[in-house]
């Protein structure tokens, strides 16, 4: 019988396993986030100047950096190279989001949450629900920092070659 099978139910939600799981899926996230915004940054500007928080002078930077840090993060994640610092960033990320969403809808601001694309057209109104998946999101990633043994990751096959070579 494998590991997994015999292992308590707590511990297999509490474990490696669903931190796995949710590293790999965060990554995804970022990675679908992250590319309609890479192809146009012009677009994903107007997204962040809607919610009135970021300077002007800034708002061109955000929409060019922001977009390449959420994929590189999220390749990171799904590859499993410097999962920690990756999920730490993810984690910033999330909560300033959190809090961005929280303040725009609590201005009652009718905009789009930039999150997914950039087009006014495809987007839809943000909601409190926009917010509860940015908490769900959250928690995966606090869950998988805690958690993450590095399981089928390119960093726990460095590591075992490092280990067996000494």
């Amino acid at each position: 019988m494998s590991e997994l099978a015999t292992m308590p139910l707590s511990r297999r939600l509490l474990g490696p396993y669903l931190a796995w799981a949710f590293r790999v899926a965060l990554g995804v996230i970022f990675i679908v986030a992250a590319l309609p915004k890479i192809m146009r940054p012009d677009l994903f500007a107007w997204s962040i100047a809607y919610y009135r928080m970021v300077p002007d002078n800034m708002i061109n930077l955000m929409a060019i950096a922001l977009p390449w840090i959420e994929l590189v993060c999220g390749v990171a994640l799904i590859v499993g190279v410097a999962i920690r610092p990756n999920l730490l960033v993810i984690a910033a990320m999330l909560a300033i989001f959190i809090v961005a969403i929280s303040l725009a809808i609590s201005r009652d601001l009718d905009i789009s949450c930039g999150c997914f694309s950039t087009g006014s057209e495809k987007a839809a109104s943000m909601t409190r629900w926009t917010l509860y998946w940015d908490i769900i999101w959250l928690a995966m990633s606090v869950h998988a920092l805690v958690f993450d043994r590095g399981w089928l990751s390119l960093d726990g096959v460095i590591k075992k070659r490092r280990a067996a070579s000494a």
